[in-house]
């Protein structure tokens, strides 16, 4: 699929509708990535489950091409036949783990409150910062993935969907601004700090497995110091 398949495949970052809870940010990804439909009976939604999970420990385990339909569909229990009722193929197998971490991690920021509202903004900020990196050190299936060349264009373009989203809910969040602040626009401000922590995560946990820690408490002095320039 090239560059151009891949923006006509999913909605263009800018024409996404900020959501009023965290929790919805992936709402619109996950509808164009992923499994094909949403399971409606109990029944059928524990299957999804073991599909996910199995999916997920074939990627901890044995990397992303130990995935196929065939081998996620016996270790989930279901057929063949019932995952591709719900599955076009193994990337969207992989695409499923990916776009519910995703959805994880936004439930985790919203529990805590994750926001750049009013004066006490930086307590807020550090525990979002250490929600993700709990999320990127312990999400099953996710960080084998980001880290492997199964990351797909399709995959890219989602995370950037799910970035750009992020970034446009914590700049409409800011209720106050330092007079001194830089003539920066808010969504730029949130776009780079969101970038930061993407590139922090990238650096700490590429090399080392368990996450280096020096560099993860830089990302996190680094994003908030930068945040000091705009918000009171």
């Amino acid at each position: 699929m090239n560059q151009s398949q891949v923006s006509a495949a999913l909605p263009v970052g800018k024409g996404l509708i900020t959501p009023e809870r965290l929790a919805d940010l992936m709402i619109p990804v996950m509808s164009q990535v992923g499994a094909r439909r949403s399971a409606i009976q109990s029944r059928s939604q524990d299957k999804l489950a073991r599909v996910l999970q199995a999916t997920a420990a074939f990627l901890d385990e044995a990397g992303p091409e130990s995935v196929t339909t065939t081998s996620v569909a016996g270790r989930a229990e279901v057929s063949i036949g019932w995952l591709y009722n719900f599955f076009d193929d193994r990337e969207a197998l992989l695409e499923e783990v990916m776009v519910n971490g995703l959805l994880q991690l936004d439930r985790s920021l919203d529990d805590v409150g994750f926001s750049l509202a009013g004066p006490d903004w930086r307590p807020t900020v550090v525990a979002g910062i250490d929600t993700v990196i709990e999320f990127f050190d312990a999400s099953p299936g996710f960080r084998s993935l980001w880290f492997s060349a199964e990351f797909t264009g399709r995959m890219l373009q989602a995370n950037r969907l799910h970035d750009d989203a992020l970034a446009a809910y914590l700049a409409a969040s800011v209720t106050e601004i330092r007079p001194d602040a830089p003539n920066v626009p808010l969504d730029i401000v949130t776009q780079v700090f969101v970038g930061m922590l993407d590139k922090g995560l990238d650096l700490a946990y590429r090399n080392d497995p368990v996450g280096d820690k020096n560099m993860l408490a830089e990302m996190s002095r680094a994003s908030v110091d930068y945040l000091g320039c705009f918000l009171r």
